[in-house]
């Protein structure tokens, strides 16, 4: 199990980073959002190849599961995103297939 770090704020409403969980590296491009209230959303590419475009970060959701992705499972858990507690108050955390 690993936690994906995400930070928070203004100045990190649009944050990309890679991130090496498993046997893949991936493009996390994570994005605050305010058209149906305030959340946040992620987009995951593979080697050029988007996984995930827009799932939103839930709590208690498991972001993976509407994606035939292949990276093992991403689980949101926490309290309710705001802008300033992303990853404070919730944490997206990776947990591989054999786990």
């Amino acid at each position: 199990m690993i936690t994906v770090p995400l930070l928070n704020g203004a100045s990190n409403a649009h944050q990309q980073f890679d991130i090496q969980l498993g046997d893949n590296l991936l493009v996390f491009t994570v994005n605050y959002v305010t058209l149906a209230g305030p959340s946040w959303s992620v987009d995951i590419v593979r080697e050029g190849v988007t996984l995930i475009s827009g799932a939103m970060l839930e709590p208690n959701a498991v972001i993976t599961d509407n994606y035939n992705a292949d990276i093992g499972r991403l689980v949101f858990t926490g309290a309710d995103v705001t802008l300033d507690n992303l990853g404070t108050d919730n944490r997206l955390v990776w947990v591989s297939d054999d786990e």
